[in-house]
This record gives C-alpha cells, structure tokens and sequence, in this order.
C-alpha cells in the first residue's frame, strides 16, 4: 500500500457530504489495474519519471485493492473488474497468471492482456484456461510513445480482434494518437471494428481519452450515430461538461464508471485550458509543480472529486446509479462462461 495513501477527516467530511448518500450500495469499479513488484520489475525508473500515471500509482495487489476500496468507500460493497498492467516491459504473463489467479465468485471478472506477437492459439488457451471474460490490448505494446500515431491494429491486429468476435468476448480499448477519440483515423478504425467484428462488445477507456469535453464534443459529430455502438468507461474523466455531454447523448446503459486504480489515488483536483488537462495534487509527486500550494490543504481524494462530478451528471435517478455503477460492467463483463 503506497505511503501517501491517506484519508484524512476532511476526505470523511466530503464523502458523507457529497457522496456517500448518493452511492447504490453494491459497486462495480470497471477499470482497476492488479499487479506484483515481479511484473513490473524491467519497469525502469527512467519510463516511470517519464509518464506521470506510472509515477503515481505502478503497483496494486488484491490484498492493497482490499484496504483502498474500504478507505474509499467503508459503507459500500466494491467489486473490481481486475486488469493487468499493459506495458511492453511488464512481465505480461505472469500478471495475466495473476489475475487469473484472483478470479473467484466474489471476484469473478478478470481482463486478459494480450501482446500483438501472440499466437491466437495461445491467447484463446491461456484466456479459456484463465477463466478471463475480456482483452484488454494496449498502445504501449506498439510503441511507449503516450498517445502515439499507430494504428489500433498495430497492437490490436486483426486476428486477435476475429478471435473476441468468435468468443463474443468484450475488448477494452485505449485509444493511440493525439487526436484522441475524435480523431479521424481513430473514428475509421472503430468503424472497421463495428463492421467486420459485430459479436465483440467494443468498451472505449476513458472516454477515448477525452479529459477535455472539446474532444468528446467533437468525437459526437464524428460519430454520429455509430456513437450508440460504443461502451465508455469513465476511468480518470473528472471534467463535468464531458459527463454532461454523455448523459445527454448517449444511453446511460453504456457507461460503466471506473477509477484506473491504482493511479488515482492521490489528493487533487483537475484544471482544463486551451484543449488540455492540468492536475492539481497534494502529494510530492515529481510531476506536480504545486501551483496553489496555499489550496492544498483543502483538497480531497481526486476519486471523490470524479465521483462528485459524475453522480451531479446523473442527478437523482436510482435507475440509472445502479446502471452506471454496476449493473452495466456486469453486463458487458461476464464471468467466465458468459462472455
């Protein structure tokens, strides 16, 4: 468990103000990431100073997963959708091994990482064997570039793709490019997606990256329609207009929350300029330049500050809480045998 992971009363404070009242009480958080020290030890520390989301949180085991989920939420049920890390120096197998490992009945949704160099014979063994109901690719397996200009189908190929349609097994998909969703590239790709792989149940991390609500805006218009063809999960959105914009055009039955655990983890907020995103954190981070230090004080866990946005999307409707934090990951990601 990380040493600046701690709740203090305000964080008490803001969730039973904010939050707690407003929580169904059975959770699904569909984008949380398990490992061990071993599966990332070729991690150099250099790649991890490099990329902000490796320096704030690289490691989370299931027993860790256990004592953040109480802190966060000690009058709720919590049950993660367990993925591997996804990085090209990770040791892939053994945290798929591990993951695998930790699927149970209480726990029984895990996500298989697959590498563009496997076999598919292997990945449908492996993925079968494991008791996995999802495949989680990731651009980093093409290139360590963050948001990179490479093809969905470099790290995604299309074998591997024909392979979850024939398994009618979900793909959680972390988009390249700088252009995010909206980009043109990435809209023509998703389509090809759509049409020649129907079965797989395509779930769009993060919102296809749009942290800013200018690119989800756009990604609308680009879409169109195709845009009800998609699952979104809402790991590490924080900007209310994107929530607003979601609920207002999309079916609320396609939008799974999640936290990408356990990178957001820390004490802050989120300020969006010109088309980009900024965090503001408590937490000596390397990343973080402290510019408000005399508001840090008064900062809650960035979790909260998320969920604070998305429950004020979602106004008071049972229906659609229990849909959103739950009900929809549990449909998309069934247990081993329902995929």
């Amino acid at each position: 468990m990380y040493a600046y992971f701690h709740k203090t009363p305000l964080d008490q404070q803001y969730y039973q103000k904010h939050i707690s009242h407003r929580l169904p009480w059975q959770i699904v958080d569909a984008h949380c990431h398990f490992n061990l020290p071993e599966h990332v030890k070729n991690v150099t520390q250099e790649s991890i100073l490099n990329d902000w989301a490796l320096e704030s949180g690289l490691l989370m085991s299931y027993d860790d997963s256990l004592l953040y989920s109480r802190a966060l939420f000690p009058d709720r049920a919590v049950e993660c959708v367990m993925l591997p890390w996804p990085l090209r120096d990770a040791d892939t197998k053994a945290n798929n091994r591990y993951i695998s490992s930790l699927i149970t009945n209480e726990h029984p949704r895990g996500l298989y990482t697959v590498r563009p160099e496997y076999a598919v014979e292997t990945i449908e063994q492996e993925f079968q064997d494991g008791r996995f109901c999802g495949f989680k690719p990731y651009p980093y397996m093409a290139s360590a570039v963050k948001g990179a200009e490479i093809s969905i189908f470099d790290f995604m190929p299309r074998q591997h793709l024909a392979l979850a349609n024939r398994l009618k097994a979900p793909v959680l998909l972390h988009l390249p490019r700088a252009g995010r969703l909206p980009d043109p590239d990435n809209v023509t790709e998703i389509r090809t997606i759509l049409m020649d792989y129907p079965d797989v149940k395509l779930v769009i991390a993060h919102f296809g990256r749009c942290f800013h609500h200018e690119f989800f805006q756009k990604a609308l218009a680009e879409f169109g329609s195709d845009i009800h063809s998609l699952w979104f999960d809402t790991a590490a959105v924080l900007n209310p207009r994107v929530y607003q914009l979601a609920f207002d055009h999309l079916d609320y039955h396609k939008i799974l929350f999640g936290t990408d655990a356990p990178i957001m983890l820390w004490h802050g907020k989120r300020e969006w300029k010109n088309g980009s995103y900024y965090n503001l954190c408590r937490e000596d981070f390397g990343w973080n330049l402290h510019p408000y230090p005399e508001q840090e004080a008064e900062y809650t866990f960035f979790i909260y500050e998320q969920l604070n946005s998305l429950l004020n999307a979602i106004g008071g409707s049972e229906s659609v809480l229990e849909a959103v934090f739950g009900r929809n990951a549990q449909a998309v990601y069934q247990p081993f045998g329902g995929c």
